[in-house]
Formats: C-alpha cells, structure tokens, sequence
C-alpha cells in the first residue's frame, strides 16, 4: 500500500514527458488538484509525490473544492485530460504550461435511456476515459445504465476501440478552445460482463493493448473483448476479483511490466494506492497509428 496525498482519489494514469519519463498522475474529487509521481523502470524505485492546484490555471472552469473530477489520461506530449462528472464536460490541460488547451462539452442527444440518464442532474455520469485516435474521447458511464460512450465532433465517424488506443509517444490531435463532443456510438455490456461489473468505476489500456474496465461495487478488474466502431455490445475477455481492500477502488492504471495500479477513495490520504500481483497485462498488440 502506497499513500497517494490526495482524498477521496478519484482517477490515476500513466503519463509521459517530453523527455520520455513516465510519471503516474492522480486525481480526486474532494480538491481541484493532482499529484504525480515518476516511475521507475522495476515499479521498485522511491515515491516522492509532486502536488498542483489545478483550479489555478489559466482558462480553468473547475471550482478549486468539489470539482466532481472523476477520471484523468494523458496523451503522448504529456498533456492531460480531466473528466468531470457534473458537469458532464473535460478540460485539456498542459500542466507543464499551467493553462488549459481545450474545453469539451459531452452532449448525449436525443430521447433514450442513455440520453435521458445523461442529462438527469442527479444521474450518472463519465467515470472513466481513453483518448482515441482522430481526436475522439471514450467515457465509461457508471451506471443506471452503465455504458460506454465514444464522443466527438457532431457528425465525425466513431473509431471504436479494437486494437489499441491513441500511440504512445502521439499527441492527442484537438484544436485549442471551447468544444461540444456529441455521442457517436454507444455500447452496453453483454450479460457476462453486467453480471461481473455491477458498475463502471474507471477504464484504461493496457501495455498488451486491450481495453480493461475497473468495478467498484464488484471489487473486479475486467478485459474486454474490444468496442467496434458505431457502437454495439461490449464482451467480457478475463477478470479478476481485487478481494477486500481498504477503501473504493475508484482508479486503474499499468506499470510497464503489466501490474494493475489500483486507487482507492478514501478520507484520509493514506493507504490509497496498491500495485497488483501478478501482472495481468503483459502482452503487447499493435496500436492503431
């Protein structure tokens, strides 16, 4: 057990430099701020901890005390992306810079289920996020449905997620300013995996490509079986229970090596941070350019 300084961590990620270090960023919902850590290449090296307001920066919207902050990624250039449940939108920052690159409205139109949970001021919101290739952004719904949402420009085609997400090393290709991402395909898990992830609680891509989803209520971590473009089911692969923790399991990252990274929201900032064994993500498959 690690401790991460930050309450009720909220979301972590694996980022990078412009110098090709790899650091590992955390965030939480209680304060607008992130803490990072660089890592070392056998996941055995010393942790000092790094802290930033992020509420301070230069073209921010998030209030610096609960800023519904629910997941965090980053692209190649080590810029990073931070998911906001309520309201339903992400901000694009370069903490390097200290201001924000982009704004992103996530609209989800129309009169269905998903739509209509959407827009529910009380309901369930983005819980997770992977950068897509092309400048999409996929975001795990939490529940009441739970689901996975690929949003974009209006009227840009869906990519899925098949073989792998944005390249590393690749910088996530938006446009600075204030953007509205509207759905572009939607997927509902298969009975398989409703029935192993009772709800959504962050996703990530592992070193071997795949797509792995966190459940907080389940205590499982689980691999799918990729999302094709213009939407669909989405299948279980593998899974594997966490067991008793001390706390919520609300974020899910990789080392290199393939070990689940996993947060925990706790109250106080201690004992919020384990690595798993044995590693579970290993095998490396190509990603799309």
């Amino acid at each position: 057990m690690v401790d991460v300084p930050l309450r009720e961590v909220s979301g972590i990620s694996l980022r990078r430099d412009r110098n090709g270090r790899k650091f590992l960023i955390a965030v939480g919902d209680r304060v607008a701020k992130v803490a990072w850590f660089a890592l070392s290449k056998d996941d055995k090296g010393p942790i000092e901890w790094r802290k930033k307001s992020i509420a301070k920066l230069s073209g921010s919207m998030l209030p610096k005390h609960d800023p519904q902050i629910e997941a965090i990624c980053a692209d190649g250039l080590g810029r990073v992306l931070l998911l906001q449940e309520t309201p339903p939108r992400a901000e694009f920052i370069d903490p390097n810079a200290l201001k924000v690159v982009a704004s992103i409205d996530l609209v989800v139109e129309g009169r269905g289920r998903i739509a209509r949970a959407w827009s529910d001021p009380k309901g369930s919101r983005g819980e997770g996020a992977v950068l897509l290739p092309g400048g999409n952004l996929l975001v795990a719904k939490e529940k009441k449905p739970a689901a996975f949402i690929e949003f974009g420009p209006p009227h840009s085609p869906s990519r899925g997620l098949v073989r792998g997400a944005l390249a590393e090393g690749r910088a996530w290709p938006i446009k600075k300013g204030h953007h509205r991402f509207v759905a572009l395909a939607m997927w509902l898990p298969d009975k398989t995996l409703a029935k192993t992830c009772a709800d959504f609680s962050d996703l990530e891509i592992g070193p071997d490509g795949c797509v792995y989803l966190l459940s907080d209520k389940s205590s499982t971590i689980a691999r799918l079986d990729g999302l094709p473009a213009g939407g669909g089911t989405a299948a279980l692969l593998d899974s594997w229970q966490l067991g008793d923790l001390e706390g919520k399991p609300e974020g899910l990252a990789f080392s290199a090596q393939g070990h689940a990274i996993v947060a925990l929201d706790t109250r106080k900032a201690r004992r919020n941070l384990v690595l798993l064994e044995p590693a579970i993500a290993h095998r490396r498959r190509p990603s799309i350019p």
